[in-house]
């Protein structure tokens, strides 16, 4: 039992002075911050036509919305995250690619408060960065609602097939 108390004491410890020090070495002003982070784009010798795209209509008050591009060998996209409305509910987005048959999930890309730590609720539009994958047969996207009050808390919207 004082081991568990011993690790959780640490862990919270440990999480704080993470928190802290990310928010003392901020210089940028705004509370929203990306849930992941996404590798910087990088351009490439062929390169793909670029398309848009957006998650069906899940809410009214959350959206993802975007552009991608493909080759052989990678597809790329770019993500937008935007909260219409303080709801109790923050934007996330997941996709799911494949090779041949087999499904492929990312992580979930969402927003979280700077000042909290938590997702964020407030009226926003923000770019969330650029994902990537190597599985390029299929590309589907959905929409995710992640709740402030309770983040292990998520409502999934449908796939969207993008090709």
């Amino acid at each position: 039992m004082r081991r568990i108390a011993a690790v959780a004491i640490t862990s919270g410890a440990l999480a704080a002075g993470l928190l802290a020090s990310a928010g003392a070495a901020s210089a940028d002003q705004s509370p929203l911050v990306p849930s992941v982070k996404l590798p910087a784009a990088t351009s490439g010798v062929g390169a793909a036509a670029t398309h848009d795209w957006a998650t069906k209509d899940g809410w009214s008050t959350l959206k993802a919305s975007g552009t991608y591009s493909r080759t052989s060998k990678k597809v790329t996209a770019k993500v937008w995250l935007t909260d219409y409305k303080k709801n109790g509910w923050s934007p996330a987005v997941q996709f799911r690619t494949f090779t041949g048959k087999t499904p492929y999930d990312s992580r979930v890309i969402g927003v979280l408060n700077r000042n909290t730590g938590r997702p964020a609720d407030l009226k926003f539009t923000f770019y969330a960065g650029t994902w990537y994958s190597t599985h390029t047969t299929h590309l589907y996207v959905r929409e995710i609602g992640i709740s402030v009050s309770n983040p292990r808390k998520a409502a999934f919207g449908p796939w969207k097939k993008l090709y």
